[in-house]
C-alpha cells in the first residue's frame, strides 16, 4: 500500500473544515391506480422519495428524511431513517408533501 492510500485512510473518518460539495438530489412521487375493484378512499398505490441523481447511495449525506402528509393520514409525520428514502401509502387523492432533509 503507498503513502497515498494510507493518507486517504486516515483521513476518511475526519471531518473537513470549510469544504463544500454539491451532490445533486432528486425528488419526486409516482402514483398507480388500482382498478375498478379498489375501494373508493383506497383507489390508488403512491410512493414519494427522495434519491441521487443517478440513484447514488444518499445515506453518506442524508441522516434521515421526514415526510409531512396530508393530516387525513394516520401519523402523518414520517420519519425515513435509512435508504432508500421513500414512503409508499395507498389513498385517493392529491395533496402536498413536504420533505425536510438532515444531512449528517
Amino acid at each position: 500500500m503507498g503513502k497515498s492510500e494510507d493518507n486517504d485512510k486516515k483521513n476518511l473518518g475526519k471531518k473537513l473544515k470549510d469544504v463544500e460539495i454539491s451532490i445533486p438530489i432528486v425528488y419526486g412521487n409516482i402514483a398507480i391506480w388500482l382498478g375498478k375493484k379498489a375501494s373508493e378512499y383506497q383507489s390508488h398505490k403512491w410512493t414519494v422519495n427522495v434519491r441521487g441523481a443517478t440513484n447514488e447511495d444518499l445515506g453518506t449525506i442524508i441522516k434521515h428524511a421526514v415526510f409531512q402528509l396530508h393530516s387525513s393520514f394516520n401519523n402523518p409525520t414520517r420519519v425515513v431513517e435509512s435508504p432508500p428514502f421513500e414512503l409508499s401509502e395507498s389513498g385517493w387523492g392529491e395533496f402536498e408533501v413536504a420533505i425536510t432533509l438532515y444531512f449528517q
